[in-house]
């Protein structure tokens, strides 16, 4: 058995509610210009991805989702929620609802612009079950407007992904 990343393809932000709070955007750094989703601070946002799970998925597999997000502060906490829905062929696209997993406090690093990633679950497995060829549905959100969410600034999600063992 081998665990291998696979790129979550973030689509969309939420915009039947919400609209505004989440967006892509391409922010000047020193030596190149860099695309991210971005999250307004002290308000929810949502972003929208899929992944395809793999065909050589394994029978019990572990699963998990990883974030990279960064921003330009040096102090403060950004808190992070990530739900999901596996669906399989001919099963609906439009699902009642979603999985959460328990959000997660993520301080960040000392210095702007420093890369943080936050796995979730942080315990273990996804709270969904996972199988070969499904499609994953995947929500990411942030919690700007809890109480625990103390950065000034746009949390910025830079990557995700989903970890998984495959045969």
């Amino acid at each position: 058995m081998t665990t291998v990343r696979l790129p979550i393809e973030l689509r969309n932000p939420r915009v039947a509610t919400l609209a505004g709070n989440a967006f892509f955007t391409v922010v000047g750094l020193t030596a190149t210009d860099f695309g991210l989703w971005q999250y307004l601070n002290d308000v929810e946002g949502r972003v929208y991805g899929v992944v395809l799970l793999p065909s050589n998925l394994a029978t019990t597999p572990n699963a998990n989702i990883g974030l990279s997000v960064a921003a330009n502060a040096t102090t403060g906490s950004t808190r992070m929620t990530v739900s999901t829905k596996s669906v399989s062929n001919a099963a609906s696209l439009n699902p009642s609802s979603l999985t959460a997993e328990t959000a997660l406090d993520t301080t960040v690093p000392a210095t702007a612009w420093l890369r943080k990633d936050i796995t979730f679950p942080a315990s273990g497995n996804l709270g969904v079950t996972v199988v070969a060829n499904d499609v994953l549905l995947v929500e990411i959100t942030h919690n700007g407007d809890h109480a625990n969410d103390t950065l000034a600034v746009p949390t910025n999600l830079v990557a995700a992904w989903l970890q998984v063992d495959v045969t």
